[in-house]
């Protein structure tokens, strides 16, 4: 395994990343503040303070629905107040073999988006939970345990074959009000995600990809499967990589259409891409 591989397989936050985190829930913290303005408080009963916004579910109180968000994203979204927000969170993160892979690493952006999150639902009173194939459960409630979020993540490293593995199935999904799950979804059981959004629950599903993978450069090329090790030597033509495109889109497309027929918000992403612009977008721009 080269260097580079192996940097992909693990996650390291450095003091700039950790700012940068800091600096994301502090922006959309001031974010919600200035969309709540004077008064916006009234639209709820006593003690129901304004939280942010969720995709608009059937039978949710038109009076809810903001409509610039509605004009801006073609879009709708409703208000939800501080209590609804402080409810179960879980993220689910992969951590297989095939995420070990790209530069940066797949694992990396998965683990830096995850971080993200865990500072944005603690900050708004939510109930975090992570899960990883293979790692013990990380319970989160108070804003001082980030620290514990931030080190449980970067205590991850890519290998096996489980994917999202039976954290699907787990307590802390059954109870979650809203579940992310984040990775490249090779192997993914997409019935076992879709059926997450059962009983009203909020599923965000984050398809991090790398950026050969997105884009794979003409010429020779070297793949190894990250799962057996096993290499493969291609010559890539323009025909081969249109041939490659074709399936990808296939791919993505299905996902998309799989994701709108049951309400789970969907992205597919590169790992080279700030992990604050894939949040704002897999939320609608309103996490």
């Amino acid at each position: 395994m080269s260097a580079d591989s192996e940097r992909s397989r693990r996650v390291v936050f450095d003091v700039d990343l950790r700012r940068r985190f800091e600096a994301f829930s502090l922006r959309m913290d001031g974010a919600r503040r200035r969309r709540e303005g004077p008064g916006r408080s009234s639209h709820f009963g006593a003690g129901e303070e304004w939280a942010g916004f969720r995709p608009y579910r059937p039978g949710d109180d038109p009076r809810q629905l903001d409509w610039n968000l509605l004009a801006r994203l073609d879009r709708p979204f409703t208000r939800i107040t501080r209590r609804e927000v402080s409810e179960q969170w879980v993220l689910l993160v992969d951590r297989s073999a095939s995420m070990g892979v790209g530069e940066p690493g797949k694992l990396q952006a998965s683990a830096e988006l995850a971080a993200a999150l865990v500072g944005l639902g603690l900050r708004r009173g939510a109930r975090v939970t992570l899960l990883a194939s293979g790692r013990p459960e990380r319970r989160l409630s108070r804003r001082t345990d980030l620290a514990d979020g931030l080190a449980w993540l970067e205590a991850l490293t890519a290998g096996g074959d489980e994917g999202f593995g039976p954290g699907l199935r787990s307590e802390p999904v059954r109870r979650a009000g809203r579940v992310v799950a984040i990775g490249d979804l090779a192997d993914a059981s997409a019935r076992a995600l879709m059926e997450l959004s059962r009983g009203g629950r909020e599923v965000l599903l984050a398809q991090v990809l790398a950026p050969h993978e997105l884009d794979p450069p003409l010429g020779p090329v070297r793949w190894v499967c990250p799962e057996t090790g096993e290499a493969l030597e291609l010559a890539v033509d323009s025909n081969l990589r249109a041939e490659y495109e074709r399936e990808l889109n296939r791919e993505l497309e299905g996902w998309r259409a799989r994701c709108a027929v049951h309400g789970v918000r969907y992205l597919a992403t590169s790992s080279a891409r700030p992990f604050e612009d894939v949040a704002l977008e897999l939320f609608g721009g309103a996490p």
